[in-house]
């Protein structure tokens, strides 16, 4: 099989420049620059790879499924389109697909002297290139039971505030975990200890 790639550049008008696509057992390829790349297609059949390989492509096929979803609908395309980087590739399927692909970064939790107090702000920096949807905080005691649980509510940039809705004896508490998600559903959590 072979893999070298010629350069052709064709002139505008000569009823072949931007062509791409399979011709016979040549492959045409349209750079962004807008040269025309030509190689030889491919022989052989497709092996199936390896575990990791198999999963990369599902994930890439579930990635490729959500862009097309975001660009046919009306929501999708109003949500993507200000995240849209200008450019000759620059869409909402390609915007979709990358959003798809990374989960949200949980950055930081600030809890200041917080002590079991009701009405306590509790704050979380989340992170994402196409935004973060929502924030989940939790409050665990020293058995790892769930003492409380919220939605934050957005604040300013990537800062996220949740109020405490419960007084608890400060000995029980122990952790605190965030959990931020994006609206493909990728989730990422921290959790912090307390004590």
């Amino acid at each position: 099989m072979a893999t070298d790639m010629a350069r052709v550049k064709m002139e505008a008008g000569s009823g072949i420049a931007g062509l791409s696509g399979r011709v016979g057992n040549l492959v045409f390829r349209m750079g962004a620059e807008g040269t025309t790349y030509v190689q030889q297609a491919p022989t052989g059949k497709k092996r199936p790879g390896s575990a990791a390989q198999q999963e990369h492509r599902r994930k890439f096929g579930a990635a490729t499924v959500y862009g097309r979803q975001q660009q046919a609908c009306i929501e999708g395309r109003a949500y993507y389109q200000p995240f849209v980087q200008a450019g000759n590739f620059g869409s909402v399927y390609r915007t979709a697909l990358a959003d798809f692909a990374k989960p949200p970064q949980l950055l930081a939790v600030e809890v200041g002297n917080y002590c079991g107090q009701v009405g306590h702000p509790l704050r979380v920096q989340a992170k994402k290139p196409c935004g973060v949807v929502a924030v989940w905080v939790r409050i665990l005691d020293v058995a790892g039971q769930m003492l409380e649980e919220g939605a934050a509510a957005p604040e300013n940039a990537d800062w996220w505030s949740y109020k405490t809705q419960q007084t608890h004896p400060a000995a029980a508490i122990r952790q605190l975990q965030a959990l931020a998600r994006d609206r493909p559903g990728n989730e990422a959590e921290l959790v912090v200890d307390l004590k």
